[in-house]
């Protein structure tokens, strides 16, 4: 494993164990993550490179990478 893998790999879990802290809230914790993530991709990347990285994760999930049982899930995650 290299080091951005290990990096993305922690945020990961701190993330997940985040969203585990406020499970009684789960659908608000998640969206206010995914809202942070996108005021973050616009912040740092501008609005038009932001919405090229929403339609590729709208791809990414029609073509079924983030199904519950998604062998591409599973390999990718520690979860």
């Amino acid at each position: 494993m290299d080091k951005d893998e290990i990096i993305m790999r922690k945020v990961q879990d701190e993330i997940v164990a985040l969203l585990i802290k406020y499970q009684s809230h789960a659908l608000e914790s998640l969206a206010m993550v995914l809202k942070t993530t996108l005021d973050c991709y616009v912040a740092a990347l501008g609005e038009e490179d932001a919405e090229r990285i929403l339609e590729a994760a709208i791809d990414s999930v029609r073509n079924g990478k983030h199904s519950v049982i998604s062998k591409e899930m599973l390999k990718k995650s520690l979860h």
